[in-house]
């Protein structure tokens, strides 16, 4: 039985009918078929492997295999996680929030360095990762925080809970506003001797684990005084869509307001993209956009999304 010729593609159509449909065992399928379990076996992969065969799991919490395929095709990126949009956002934030934690938990090997952002998204992760997460590990946070906020979704509450659900953690904070009010100051904190070191350290990380901004009178950074009215309107006039640990990026990745970018504390977007498993997470239809840009730019490695942003940024119709 030749490959390619109409008696071997006939056998794969039966042997997935029988093993899929009927629900035989490779050893029964390989007794009615007359042919070794290993030929069957082979069968049956070049099946699936070809299209003939397409294996879907109809329960929410499952990924959308064909998008992150699509993705990494289409994308300089190594992995995508989708998960099913819900009809509402808080259901869609906790499926990729799980989802998130179930990709840092199988990593392998194990990260000793693991750099973190802040916010809901960040936080959401940090509640699903189960105790004993990792073993001996430097958990370092990766961009400058907020004063204001209201929950525990700052910096050091994340760290802190990651740490809780580690063995034998240590820790590295970064203790500086996101964006500070003028550029000499910002020298001076990347100057000091704690801020170069946690930078240092987070520049080294094994994973870097961030959720992406979009620009927005509504956006954290914003509702946080980190930025002011006045500079989001000027970000927008600059064709700014979104940040990425407050860098602030166009459609094509660039950073636009070079001055309010030389106030920004935290890893810069060079370093971010050379972290083996940079993890870029983007829940909501409005992030389609800088999502898409994230993507374009090559900063980050890994992308965990819904299927409502990944089909936008497939389709080229990002917000």
């Amino acid at each position: 039985m030749r490959s390619g010729s109409t008696e071997h593609e006939h056998a794969m159509v039966r042997a997935a009918e029988l093993y899929y449909n009927d629900g035989l065992l490779q050893s029964e399928v390989a007794d009615k078929l007359r042919l070794s379990r290993w030929k069957v076996g082979r069968l049956l992969e070049e099946a699936r492997s070809s299209g003939l065969v397409e294996i879907k799991i109809h329960h929410p919490q499952s990924r959308r295999r064909d998008l992150e395929k699509k993705l990494t095709e289409q994308f300089d990126c190594k992995e995508a996680v989708v998960v099913e949009s819900q009809a509402s956002k808080p259901a869609t934030m906790a499926l990729a929030a799980r989802a998130a934690a179930d990709f840092l938990v199988e990593l392998r090997p194990e990260p000793e360095i693991v750099g973190v952002s802040w916010g809901h998204t960040v936080a959401a992760i940090a509640d699903q990762l189960p105790d004993g997460v990792f073993r001996d590990p430097m958990i370092v946070q990766l961009n400058g925080g907020a004063n204001s906020l209201t929950d525990t979704v700052d910096a050091g509450s994340i760290i802190r809970t990651i740490a809780g659900k580690s063995r034998a953690p240590r820790t590295a904070l970064l203790p500086a506003s996101a964006i500070v009010q003028d550029r000499d100051l910002a020298q001076r904190l990347l100057e000091d001797r704690n801020i170069a070191r946690t930078l240092q350290v987070a520049s080294q990380a094994d994973v870097a684990l961030y959720s992406i901004g979009v620009l927005s009178p509504q956006s954290v950074l914003r509702r946080t005084n980190c930025v002011t009215a006045d500079e989001v309107v000027e970000l927008q006039e600059a064709g700014a869509i979104g940040d990425i640990l407050g860098h602030y990026i166009d459609r094509h990745g660039r950073v636009v307001n070079f001055d309010l970018d030389q106030r920004t504390i935290g890893l810069d977007l060079d370093r971010l993209a050379n972290i083996p498993k940079s993890i870029a997470v983007a829940v909501g239809e409005e992030k389609s956009g800088i999502t898409r840009a994230t993507l374009y730019a090559g900063l980050c490695s890994v992308l965990v999304t819904e299927s409502n942003v990944a089909e936008r940024v497939l389709s080229g119709n990002a917000l």
